[in-house]
């Protein structure tokens, strides 16, 4: 008697380490065998995946396997991963996933493999408006539909940053919804104005050789300023491809059949999927970085939308009026609801030509 309960003690102990699953690139570590197998299947799916649709071909396997911690919970899911880059290569990288397995499986891990492919591409660290745009742009309909929305919400309040900023930022501004949404509104444009292997060429020369440069050599604008006024008319045009034109995560997954001088980055995208304001790591901005926001030259005042629109003028974006407050975005005090609204950035159409 004595000898089965030290028994059950023992495997009880061990059924709390969870258990270890290795595949050819990664070293899944998960609370039990059957999630391990199951989030290693989905994580070399999406590494293939991913690779074709934005580099055209697959990677290689890794020199060594990438730890991925996997943590099931009811909270709202997350995810980061932690690169370290030598001289141009990886050195090492390792990621961390948390929240529902559904959403884990769906969003936050082809967003988090996605990072993986920019990394092993580029072979450096990538501005963040790309690397995080691209990386929401892997993730599933629901995702995408919600940052969609966040912009335009952003665009109308009067929150959103300039582009000639945004382009410029190395780290999270303060408000780091701002990057997440318009790095994903501004990489499914210009993927969608041309492709993918495209828009990788445009960060790479941007990086190099500066922003105007590259937006005359990859999307003929004289400059910044003239590609954020085209994509303003792309959101007030409000056509979207449909999802299985831009990128779907549905395509191809797997059957998964239950088995018993160093620079860091890290990741995390926006969560939860639906209304509630997100939750995400990040750095404060640089000086000359701060306040650089649509209709706003100076430092971003505590109610944006507590005044009256100032008149339309080139370059610079007004909040919509009347509002419509919802659990995100409650309506300020004072703001005005009876003027004519101005400009209104509605719901996108998707265009099934």
């Amino acid at each position: 008697m004595r000898r089965r309960t030290i028994f059950l003690i023992m495997a009880s102990v061990v059924a709390s380490m969870g258990a270890t699953q290795r595949t050819p690139n990664f070293v899944v570590y998960a609370p039990n065998a059957q999630i391990a197998a199951q989030v290693g299947q989905y994580a070399e799916q999406y590494r293939r995946e991913k690779a074709q649709l934005w580099l055209g071909e697959e990677m290689p396997q890794w020199p060594q396997p990438c730890p991925l911690h996997v943590t099931v919970s009811m909270e709202p899911p997350s995810g980061a991963t932690t690169f370290s880059f030598g001289p141009n290569q990886v050195m090492g990288m390792r990621m961390e996933i948390k929240g529902p397995l559904d959403r884990l499986l769906a969003s936050v891990l082809p967003h988090e493999i996605t990072h993986t492919v920019f990394a092993h591409h580029f072979r450096c660290p990538l501005p963040r408006w790309a690397d995080e745009g691209g990386s929401v742009l892997s993730e599933d309909q629901v995702e995408r539909d919600r940052h969609d929305k966040l912009v335009r919400n952003l665009i109308n309040q009067g929150r959103a940053i300039r582009m000639r900023t945004l382009l410029s930022l190395k780290e999270y501004p303060r408000d780091v919804l701002c990057l997440y949404a318009e790095g994903f509104s501004m990489t499914e444009f210009l993927v969608q104005r041309s492709d993918r292997k495209t828009f990788l060429k445009f960060v790479g020369h941007g990086m190099s050789h500066g922003w105007d440069n590259a937006v005359q050599t990859y999307y003929r604008h004289r400059s910044v300023e003239e590609l954020e006024e085209a994509w303003l008319g792309y959101l007030r045009d409000g056509r979207r491809l449909p999802d299985a034109q831009i990128a779907s995560n549905q395509r191809q997954q797997p059957q998964v059949t239950p088995t018993s001088g160093t620079v860091v980055r890290l990741t995390a995208p926006p969560v939860p999927p639906l209304d509630p304001t997100p939750v995400a790591r990040g750095a404060m901005p640089t000086p000359d970085q701060t306040g650089q926001r649509f209709g706003n030259g100076g430092s971003p005042p505590q109610q944006p939308m507590a005044q009256p629109p100032r008149p339309s003028t080139p370059g610079v974006w007004q909040p919509v009026q009347p509002y419509a407050p919802n659990r995100a975005y409650p309506t300020p005090p004072g703001y005005p609801t009876n003027s004519p609204p101005q400009v209104i950035l509605g719901a996108p159409v998707y265009d099934r030509r």
